[in-house]
């Protein structure tokens, strides 16, 4: 079966396929089946990182991402916060170990370890942060308000861009993006802040989940900055094709990878001590 041609069909034919499948899995799957989830986006953005920054004729680099990725997730699914940490720094001494003795010429050496140390971070670092959200108390309402609010945002950006969109908001980084869709996006993510607080949280203040969502949102466009930063500085529009007219995965999971964190520091520390 082929895909709408345009872009903007193409757009609303995967979301109206992908939205809904993504909340049923899971409402549905439970917290293995979440983890198998976060480990197959781990695996996915290593696969689309590895393309963009090193090329195919550093392919086996995916694999490193892809395990020590995977180290980091498993640390965040046994042991929490500390477990990632751990996994990080075990990361790190793998890295460091396999440049020791991979070292031959120095010329190249800062380019390369730039590019592998964020790949690293980039994925290790804040995806398992997606498992730690879920396993915490109401811990799948949780993770639903926060693609809620970052796909409301994502959406109402998009198009409020298009319709009033005149100032660029990085025209370097990302030219089509303006301050009128940076605007409206940040006022859907209150909205729909406002609206779960309305509904699965009435014990919270209303200014503060509207708080928290408007920070998300803004989190949610620096993290989208920083993958239209990959990608430009690659030389690539998308990262892959993964999704018609929404391009890769680390296209779809960019803007909540920034959030996620704040997200689960609010659950611990805030939440938990109010």
């Amino acid at each position: 079966m082929g895909f709408p041609q345009s872009s903007h069909l193409q757009r609303f034919f995967t979301a109206s396929i992908l939205i809904p499948a993504l909340f049923a899995y899971i409402f549905w799957g439970g917290p293995a089946l979440f983890v198998l989830l976060t480990w197959a986006g781990v695996l996915l953005g290593s696969q689309e990182y590895s393309r963009l920054t090193q090329g195919r004729s550093e392919a086996p680099l995916f694999v490193f991402y892809a395990v020590l990725g995977s180290v980091a997730l498993c640390g965040a699914f046994l042991y929490g916060l500390s477990g990632l940490l751990a996994g990080i720094e075990l990361n790190f001494l793998v890295w460091a170990v396999y440049r020791i003795v991979t070292f031959k010429d120095p010329e190249p050496f800062f380019e390369r370890s730039g590019k592998e140390l964020f790949g690293l971070l980039y994925l290790s670092l804040f995806m398992p942060f997606f498992v730690l959200i879920r396993m915490a108390p109401q811990g799948m309402i949780w993770v639903f308000f926060l693609l809620a609010v970052n796909y409301a945002g994502d959406t109402a950006a998009y198009y409020a861009g298009r319709t009033w969109g005149r100032h660029k908001l990085a025209p370097e980084v990302s030219p089509k993006k303006t301050w009128e869709g940076s605007l409206g996006g940040l006022v859907a993510n209150g909205l729909i802040a406002w609206i779960f607080q309305q509904t699965l949280f009435p014990h919270l203040a209303a200014i503060e989940l509207i708080g928290l969502g408007a920070l998300l949102g803004v989190l949610s466009q620096f993290g989208d900055l920083t993958e239209s930063l990959i990608k430009r500085s690659a030389g690539f529009k998308d990262s892959g094709g993964l999704f018609p007219g929404h391009g890769g995965f680390l296209d779809r999971v960019d803007s909540l990878l920034l959030p996620a964190p704040l997200l689960y520091f609010y659950l611990r520390t805030w939440l938990v001590g109010s």
